[in-house]
């Protein structure tokens, strides 16, 4: 009996992004597989599978004129006919192959086979998915977690920038494979479901739902149309886990997962994390503001997180700090914020809608009042005229009828034209324990490196110091933005040359020196313990 190639022997499968159990689900599915052996179009030839996902099948493959290894994604059997499913499959390939960034995973050739079913050819990645990485560590380190979300950042900036939205960012679409210089070179796959900017394609039509329920935007999960912000958020909750260990919001069931991304608050990454101070203040700021409900309350772009996440790098404050502050926690959304879909900007409209069970109360209490009102009027009417004597009632003008007065209620007074209205610049400062001096004197309170400057009635000079650091002096007026950035510039150390001259010495005051009252301790410091990690996080609180 000939030997069928499609059936030649082939070694044990390779450990997947899907992880497979212990059973060797992929060494059987080769042996049962009918693509596995075969060549396509002359010059791949399919070694053996390498994982399984929801769309297609992963097969190891090798060039067979240039023995060069690559990974070819073939669609399942049972979902070749199905139009969309084949769309998106090739929406996959072409929008990862548009991109053009070293962190995007590349395609180099896509085609159909001779059953129908259809593939694309990528390069062969050795390595880890981000999610089997997370799986052995749960936590990892700062360093490590901000090296690789700064590479992720930085492929998806580049995608954006191609009009492409990922829509399905997970920690098992992110690959990790070593390079000289990088453990950790950061690889990103499965654009199956991106949104291609001008593309008129069934796949991204308001009210559909796709993607990983755990790192879905609210937006998304509402239905609603996404932009490049709904990928943001889900790399904020791969913050957030790499962080904790855990993602943020989890149930039994989809639509409790759903529910959660669109109205509850993420519990703050200090409060899940023992030791707390291994989350910094700044990191937990920076995964927040990816998180904010309102796609315009987070990092409008890639560029921006990669500035925050350098910042961090280098052990500088975020500009992330000083906006948490400044919004005091207002991460969540009115009820109804996701569910006007009618208005253009929904956004804008939702958020500007009053409840309408407010103002039906109000209105029936002032009909009433109204109603009432008018019949203690008409009854009193009725009693004068019944009152007078028949011959004034015939020539008297006949009572008005009982009429009804609709009270309204007095509109909330507006602010006049030229009142004063708080407005402050948050200044998040680096080194953290540095002064800030109003040109009175007067000293603004600095917390953990943000200063709120009030410059309500007019521009304000403040100067910034602190010893060994050069003084930096700002005006902050109407055209600063919310949120400034200041880092003072270390000073070199000088050795001094020696001199001849006689050192000045101050002739003894006539009053005795008084000693300078020791500076108050600040409010967040009270109930601090002093240990390592604490005074490491916190060292205003123990000078």
């Amino acid at each position: 009996m000939p030997s069928d190639p499609r059936t030649l022997p082939h070694g044990p499968a390779h450990p997947s992004p899907s992880r497979p159990d212990a059973s060797g689900g992929h060494a059987r599915l080769d042996r049962l597989d009918p693509y596995a052996g075969m060549v396509i179009d002359a010059r791949y030839v399919l070694e053996r599978v390498l994982g399984e996902g929801g769309m297609g099948v992963v097969y190891l493959g090798r060039h067979k004129s240039l023995d060069k290894r690559v990974a070819v994604k073939i669609l399942k059997r049972e979902l070749a006919d199905d139009r969309d499913m084949l769309e998106r499959f090739f929406n996959e390939a072409r929008a990862a192959s548009s991109i053009g960034s070293h962190h995007i995973v590349d395609i180099a050739d896509f085609g159909m086979l001779p059953d129908g079913a259809a593939y694309f050819v990528m390069e062969m990645l050795d390595g880890q998915s981000l999610g089997a990485l997370m799986d052995d560590l749960k936590i990892l380190p700062t360093p490590r977690l901000v090296a690789i979300a700064r590479q992720i950042a930085e492929g998806l900036k580049a995608a954006h920038a191609a009009g492409i939205v990922h829509r399905d960012l997970k920690p098992d679409n992110v690959m990790l494979v070593p390079r000289p210089n990088d453990p950790d070179f950061v690889k990103i796959l499965d654009f199956g479901i991106a949104k291609v900017a001008n593309a008129a394609s069934r796949l991204t039509r308001t009210g559909s739902v796709f993607g990983t329920p755990h790192y879905m935007s609210p937006e998304q999960a509402a239905g609603l149309p996404v932009d490049s912000r709904g990928d943001i958020y889900a790399l904020g909750i791969i913050l957030y886990e790499m962080a904790c260990g855990k993602v943020p919001f989890d149930s039994d069931n989809y639509m409790g997962i759903l529910t959660q991304h669109m109205y509850k608050a993420p519990p703050p990454p200090r409060s899940l994390v023992v030791p707390p101070n291994a989350v910094s203040p700044g990191l937990e700021a920076v995964i927040l503001k990816c998180l904010t409900k309102k796609p315009e309350g987070r990092y409008q772009d890639m560029g921006s997180l990669v500035a925050d996440l350098d910042a961090l790098a280098a052990g500088m404050t975020p500009l992330a700090v000083g906006e948490l502050m400044a919004r005091s926690g207002n991460y969540n959304v009115p009820a109804d914020y996701f569910h006007d879909r009618s208005a253009p900007n929904h956004f804008v409209a939702a958020t500007t809608m009053a409840p309408l069970s407010g103002h039906r109360r109000t209105r029936t209490v002032g009909v009433a009042i109204g109603v009432g009102l008018g019949l203690v009027l008409g009854a009193f009417l009725i009693l004068f005229v019944s009152r007078s004597g028949p011959s004034r009632a015939t020539t008297a003008p006949p009572a008005p009828s009982p009429s009804v007065v609709v009270v309204v209620p007095a509109a909330a007074p507006s602010v006049a034209p030229g009142a004063d209205v708080k407005r402050f610049v948050s200044l998040v400062i680096t080194p953290p324990d540095a002064q800030v001096m109003l040109p009175s004197g007067v000293g603004v309170a600095v917390e953990r490196g943000v200063a709120r400057v009030d410059i309500s009635q007019g521009p304000v000079a403040v100067t910034i110091s602190k010893t060994g650091f050069a003084p930096l002096q700002l005006t902050l007026g109407p055209t600063s933005a919310e949120v400034e950035r200041v880092d003072l510039a270390v000073v070199p150390k000088t050795v001094k040359a020696a001199s001849s001259l006689t050192p000045f010495v101050p002739a003894p005051s006539a009053t005795p020196a008084t000693t300078a009252p020791a500076p108050k301790r600040p409010a967040h410091c009270n109930g601090l313990k002093r240990d390592d990690a604490t005074a490491m996080v916190y060292p205003e609180c123990f000078r």
